[in-house]
């Protein structure tokens, strides 16, 4: 005979056997440790993909003296009146623009763009201070963006160096693929742990599970002995831990929003590119939820939801183990 017990009124009076404020408090921190990592997880790897899409496409090109005129060939006497109209113009070239000019051959859709003198000053202001009045002969600076899944030709500064010497070619490919692999074991480190995390959360429910089944043990001995059956009792339980549980997650959620949008806030500068901006300024408060990722967000609103999970899922194994084991 099974005998309907109502929510209240089972006399296993939950809460003195599971203290609200011990579970709840040590939810929140986990849930707000939690948070921080997920940041550190979805930053690496918006990082990771915009490396491995974007700077392994990028060029950098330096010119030397990108003022002084272009070396022109020796004139031919056998050319035509058209061919020597070019060389004529081809004279009047200064170096950084002959080099834009080799760079037209690259393949279709690639994009260049030459450092304004601003620019070239901006950039090199945290390593030479004000350099827009400086007297060092600055090189001209040439971005080159390939087009996605192209690669550039391995000749290339063979070839603009024997038309233009002195010219230097930077490949980002290299230094794209070791961020990369940087991006890639710092997110292997943040999901390791989320699981630590996960796996003291659920540590921390099963003891306080433990230690309410020791205190409520003769009372649930004489319940179950009046037909309460195991689902009953180990739904009463993972019912009053999974409500604490969700609400130490959202309080712990809601705790780490405020560091985690100033530190957003903070790291928005660098999503833009110094060869495309040349003054980096803070973001207004109000852009930041367009700034923030969408799965990101996703990932919070999920928090307080697992670990309510985490704390219904392992009371319910934690009290149905220690209720077979029961004489």
């Amino acid at each position: 005979m099974v005998l309907p017990f109502s929510g209240r009124k089972d006399g296993l009076s939950l809460s003195e056997a599971l203290p609200d404020r011990s579970l709840f408090i040590l939810v929140a921190m986990m849930s707000f440790l939690a948070a921080l990592t997920l940041t550190g997880a979805t930053g690496a790897r918006a990082l990771s993909a915009r490396w491995a899409g974007g700077a392994a496409q990028l060029l950098t090109i330096q010119v030397s003296a990108p003022d002084q005129p272009a070396p022109s060939t020796a004139p031919n006497p056998s050319a035509t009146s058209t061919a020597k109209q070019k060389s004529d113009a081809a004279a009047h070239q200064t170096r950084a623009d002959a080099v834009l000019a080799l760079l037209a051959s690259l393949p279709d859709g690639t994009q260049t763009h030459k450092l304004s003198k601003e620019e070239l000053a901006h950039l090199l202001t945290p390593w030479l201070g004000d350099a827009s009045n400086s007297a060092l002969p600055l090189p001209a600076v040439i971005e080159v963006r390939l087009p996605q899944g192209t690669e550039p030709p391995p000749d290339l500064e063979q070839t603009l160096n024997a038309q233009i010497p002195g010219t230097v070619v930077e490949h980002n490919a290299e230094w794209s693929t070791r961020l990369r692999a940087l991006a890639d074991s710092l997110l292997a480190c943040a999901a390791l742990a989320l699981v630590t995390v996960g796996g003291i959360a659920a540590m921390i429910t099963g003891l306080a599970t433990r230690t309410g089944l020791s205190t409520r043990r003769d009372i649930i001995e004489i319940l179950h002995g009046l037909g309460a059956t195991d689902s009953y009792i180990a739904g009463r339980f993972a019912g009053r831990t999974g409500g604490l549980a969700l609400g130490g997650g959202i309080l712990g959620t809601l705790l780490a929003i405020a560091p985690l949008v100033l530190l957003f806030r903070m790291a928005a500068p660098f999503a833009v590119s110094s060869l495309q901006s040349t003054a980096i300024t803070m973001p207004d408060w109000r852009t930041l939820p367009d700034i923030l990722p969408k799965d990101l967000l996703i990932g919070l609103v999920a928090l307080p939801v697992v670990a309510a999970f985490i704390g219904w899922a392992t009371t319910q194994i934690m009290v149905r183990i220690w209720l077979r084991r029961m004489p």
